[in-house]
């Protein structure tokens, strides 16, 4: 018995692991690529109009300042697996939010979790939960918690059911994205408004390109904007 239990456990381990290598590996920002902008556009509107909560992952292939953490990317943490840190603050969440609510939530199943670093860790968490002081026969409902983590450091940020109403969705507004700015300035590169009737029915905003090389530190640019110049002069000079 003791090995047909360790046996199904080696399974499991060696099918993790394979699942681990098969990791897919998201591109950089690309900010001089069309496609990347495209799909910054949907990231945008999904994150915004889902509050954070709610990322469909599998339609991108760039990495954004978001992430998720049920797939982070490579070498994200060498001490814990990111399915612990996810449990360590789904739990701290709940604990909080029984404390200061007098509820009694148990975690039942994960769904999603969502994160950015900022001064620590910054967490958009979907999960199953059950209230056990409900009623006598307590019902498993989906909740969402925002909770900010340093070391021991922690801040409950929000805690809520997840929103059903259909006029409470739509109720979130999604306005364009800020400008796009060049490496290593503050040109803005990239320019978004709200997409038109002739855009795209897919993408509620589009973008415009200013003209300015988002690859080029500004340094670099006003040195080749000079040279331009110089040769433009001479040019007229000569002739």
């Amino acid at each position: 018995m003791a090995d047909s239990v360790l046996a199904e456990v080696n399974v499991r381990f060696e099918g993790a692991s394979k699942s681990i290598n098969k990791k897919r590996d998201l591109k950089s920002r690309k900010l001089e690529e069309d496609e990347y902008v495209r799909q910054y556009l949907q990231f945008y509107y999904q994150f915004q109009k889902s509050e954070g909560f709610a990322v469909d992952w599998d339609r991108f292939d760039y990495s954004f300042f978001t992430k998720s953490l049920d797939n982070p990317p490579r070498g994200f943490c060498n001490r814990r697996s990111a399915a612990e840190i996810v449990r360590e603050v789904t739990l701290l969440a709940i604990e909080r939010q029984n404390e200061a609510k007098g509820t009694k939530l148990v975690l039942a199943e994960h769904i999603q979790a969502n994160y950015q670093f900022v001064s620590g860790i910054l967490c958009w968490l979907s999960f199953w939960a059950v209230d056990m002081n409900s009623s006598s026969t307590p019902e498993s409902k989906i909740y969402q918690a925002k909770i900010w983590q340093r070391g021991k450091e922690h801040k409950l940020l929000l805690f809520r059911l997840k929103p059903t109403d259909e006029g409470e969705i739509a109720s979130v507004e999604v306005v364009p994205p800020p400008p796009m700015l060049c490496e290593d300035s503050d040109e803005e590169a990239v320019v978004f408004s709200r997409a038109g009737p002739e855009d795209d029915p897919r993408l509620p905003f589009v973008f415009h390109r200013t003209g300015a090389d988002p690859r080029l530190p500004l340094l670099l640019r006003s040195v080749r904007e000079k040279k331009k110049m110089w040769m433009y002069l001479v040019y007229i000079n000569v002739s």
